[in-house]
């Protein structure tokens, strides 16, 4: 990828959050936890959050039904809906302090990981 025209896209760092303004809607929001850098396309939005917010706790946020159904009350446009950054920022969401987003960012990522077990023993592998 190193010889690749990268101009039409953006880096994501660590810690980052990215995703695709017109399919938001259907689940298309990453966070990039590993220790490189990757890209993504232009089309994308790319963030990240600040002190006040734990990662973790923000994700699940991000996966809610909650935030859902700011999705479909903020977006805009014709045949094919976007939710841009700027509407992002307008999205509600009550922030609990700094200690208790991270513990329940640990235990809704302690019930995925359980979820994941009891899916993985009924299919069999």
């Amino acid at each position: 990828m190193a010889e690749a025209d990268k101009t039409a896209y953006w880096i994501v760092e660590p810690g980052s959050f990215a995703y695709n303004p017109a399919r938001i809607n259907v689940g298309s929001i990453g966070y990039l936890a590993t220790r490189e850098n990757v890209i993504v396309s232009s089309l994308y939005e790319v963030f990240r959050s600040d002190e006040t917010c734990d990662d973790r706790f923000l994700w699940h946020w991000l996966k809610s039904a909650l935030f859902a159904k700011q999705i479909e009350a903020l977006q805009e446009g014709g045949v094919r809906l976007y939710f841009f950054f700027d509407k992002l920022l307008k999205s509600e969401i009550t922030m609990p302090s700094i200690r208790e987003q991270s513990i329940i960012g640990s235990l809704f990522d302690w019930l995925d990981s359980l979820i994941a077990l009891h899916q993985r023993e009924r299919a069999g592998v």
